[in-house]
């Protein structure tokens, strides 16, 4: 090691007072693109990839309040359908989507609802209808399929 520190020694004191400062120049700009390269770029970047994940998370909040500020009317109309009944709501969103069901109590006291020979677009756009218009889901739900590519449906809400 001291050998190889003698020859960097000896190398150095065999160039010119100015053939020396261009070195110390050329080392020190050097060292400053490995600290640029090393340091502030990576350091930088990090700092956008936080400011754009910071902004991505501020606009996701604004969509969810806006979401939860559309929820509420939809509970809201819901609370006023029980009050004033589920049943009219169900039977006439089932008429409007072409589905004819039979609707009772079942065995938990809510309504139930069947419907046979039922198309399946009918049966999942009436049931998405529901819930986005009324905030209605039902509670149970059973799908058979029939022969004829029609379902069979029962529930409750």
């Amino acid at each position: 090691m001291n050998g190889i520190v003698a020859q960097l020694q000896q190398a150095w004191d065999g160039r010119t007072r100015r053939e020396q400062r261009m070195l110390a120049v050329m080392a020190l700009l050097a060292a400053a693109v490995v600290v640029w390269l090393g340091v502030v770029r990576p350091v930088n970047d990090w700092r956008a990839e936080a400011a754009n994940n910071h902004a991505r998370a501020g606009a996701e909040l604004v969509e969810v309040r806006t979401a939860l500020t559309h929820l509420a009317p939809a509970k809201a109309g819901r609370a006023r359908m029980d009050a004033r009944g589920l049943e009219p709501v169900v039977v006439q969103t089932a008429e409007a989507a072409g589905l004819k069901l039979t609707t009772g109590m079942d065995a938990s006291g809510r309504l139930g609802f069947r419907a046979a020979g039922a198309p399946a677009a009918a049966v999942f756009g009436w049931l998405a209808a529901l819930e986005t218009t009324h905030g209605l889901r039902p509670a149970s739900l059973s799908v058979f399929e029939n022969a004829d590519a029609t379902l069979q449906v029962e529930g409750a809400f």
